[in-house]
């Protein structure tokens, strides 16, 4: 898919879920189990010693088993990683910040680049860079929904992906979407360590479709 498509299909489904972990196993299956609920598209973060290794492994799986899949790389800090991701096939790059490095190797690939922003002068910077879509991190301590609709009101063309403190709950998906987001990130508390520990699998898919449905109730779908 091109990064424009990418991009449309994260506004459309308003969710990227974001999961890291130094097993390969635990990795395939909570993609797998994503998959089955629904998922079309994740974000696999590079927050590990291992990450690298993970992803390729990741990659594979995704291509021989999980038709569709778009599977893309977060914490993207410097261009060497962008390369390097790129290069082992992620779809998109997403970054807990925003770096012109990292944007040259992304339009180099053609590929999506979703900088990490936090204050209106990163947010101004992705938009006068031609950049559409950025990633609010980290959005509740920033001020949460509130934040986002204060600075949707200058920025009203920009698409924020929230990310960092989004409860999957049907109150605080509504009021993110209130304020004005395009889509949510949300980790930890969709795929919870004891969870996996137990090899819940079903309770994280049951978690997903869930997610899946307030989301659509939230944008009055």
């Amino acid at each position: 898919m091109t990064a424009e498509h990418i991009a449309q299909m994260i506004h459309q489904t308003g969710f990227v879920p974001l999961f890291t972990h130094a097993d390969a196993d635990t990795c395939r299956k909570v993609l797998k189990t994503s998959y089955e609920a629904g998922v079309r598209l994740f974000e696999f973060t590079n927050r590990n010693t291992n990450s690298f290794d993970i992803f390729i492994q990741v990659r594979k799986y995704c291509r021989e088993e999980l038709p569709d899949m778009i599977l893309g790389i977060g914490t993207i800090k410097n261009k060497q990683q962008a390369e390097q991701y790129l290069n082992a096939g992620a779809d998109f790059l997403i970054s807990p910040l925003i770096l012109e490095e990292i944007r040259t190797v992304a339009d180099a690939h053609q590929k999506l680049w979703i900088p990490g922003c936090a204050t209106p002068s990163e947010i101004g910077l992705a938009e006068n860079w031609g950049i559409d879509m950025v990633k609010i991190f980290p959005a509740k301590q920033l001020g949460g929904p509130a934040y986002i609709k204060a600075v949707k009101a200058v920025f009203p063309a920009m698409q924020f992906v929230a990310t960092g403190g989004v409860e999957p709950s049907t109150e605080d998906l509504g009021k993110w979407f209130e304020g004005g987001v395009a889509a949510v990130g949300i980790g930890s508390q969709l795929f919870p360590a004891d969870w996996l520990a137990e090899k819940r699998y079903d309770k994280v898919g049951d978690q997903l479709k869930k997610i899946i449905r307030e989301i659509e109730k939230a944008r009055g779908r």
